[in-house]
């Protein structure tokens, strides 16, 4: 759809402002958007990649198709053209009254309709799925009710762990535990610059900062002779991602009571799914629903 445009920028929010500029719109419940990519700080600047977004004002859309529709409405490339038939020998054309004949009706499918049909395919085996998770049980009950919270004791013990591993790596950062609804230890550099580098520990989509999480945990179950979890964070990555994906949920469970029709997120981490689940455990009119196989499990908004 010719309404919706294309922004990038350093993270997430910042192609969100200039989206809001652009259009002149005051706030997301104005925007119509779909990320794309979420962008990736690098290693000290280098490899990084900017955060991409369609979006679109909702005033000016109307009765347009939603935003993930549009992003996949790129028109296909011209048909090839036929190949030459020879001079002296032309080919027959058919009267418009001539019956297709059986040969004709055996003639391969053209592309567009097989993809309309692998389109059916796909959202007749999502309903299966989702239809076969639930049977199953409430994943999302379980999801949202996994304890990951840590007594205070295991979070100032993964706390002293935590600073000697980021000091033995070379940084000059502070570790602070956060209490709270969900009690954390993050890591802060101490100025600017160690704050870049800090993001060599969240790595592409946080996999080093689950990494590292991991290996405190498992230093700190040692220690404390049992098995112990506690979060970390760095430079409020996780704190960002919650509050990010929170609003998405919310966007994607206005679009399925709009709809009717079932809303599948992207893939995410046993953490992030249990936030979407959270976030949209008491919105009157929808469910969540987890289905697939890790790492490709993600989350279902689905009409209540």
């Amino acid at each position: 759809m010719s309404e919706y445009q294309e922004f990038t920028g350093k993270t997430v929010e910042e192609a969100l402002k200039i989206a809001r500029e652009e259009f002149g719109v005051g706030g997301l419940q104005d925007l119509d958007f779909e990320i794309l990519t979420q962008g990736s700080r690098g290693v000290l600047g280098m490899g990084a990649e900017p955060a991409r977004i369609i979006a679109a004002p909702r005033s000016a859309l109307g009765g347009a198709a939603p935003k993930k529709e549009a992003a996949e409405s790129i028109p296909p490339p011209p048909p090839a053209p036929p190949r030459e038939e020879a001079a002296h020998e032309p080919r027959p054309r058919r009267a418009p009254s001539d019956r297709p004949s059986d040969g004709d009706e055996r003639r391969p499918r053209r592309s567009s309709d097989r993809s309309r049909e692998a389109s059916k395919v796909s959202d007749a085996a999502t309903t299966a799925e989702v239809e076969a998770a639930v049977a199953a049980g409430s994943s999302a009950k379980a999801e949202s009710n996994q304890d990951v919270e840590a007594s205070p004791e295991a979070l100032e013990a993964g706390k002293e762990i935590l600073e000697q591993l980021v000091e033995m790596m070379g940084y000059d950062a502070n570790v602070e535990v956060t209490t709270g609804a969900t009690a954390k230890i993050t890591v802060y550099g101490v100025d600017e610059e160690e704050k870049e580098a800090l993001g060599a520990l969240i790595g592409r989509k946080g996999e080093r900062l689950s990494a590292l999480q991991h290996l405190v945990n498992l230093m700190l179950s040692r220690k404390m002779g049992t098995w112990t979890r506690v979060l970390v964070d760095v430079e409020d990555y996780r704190g960002r991602r919650e509050r990010q994906l929170v609003e998405v949920a919310t966007r994607a469970a206005e679009r399925v009571n709009e709809t009717g029709q079932m809303l599948q997120l992207e893939p995410m981490s046993a953490l992030e799914r249990r936030w979407v689940h959270l976030a949209l455990r008491d919105v009157d009119g929808v469910t969540t629903q987890s289905i697939g196989e890790e790492p490709m499990r993600r989350v279902v908004v689905i009409k209540a």
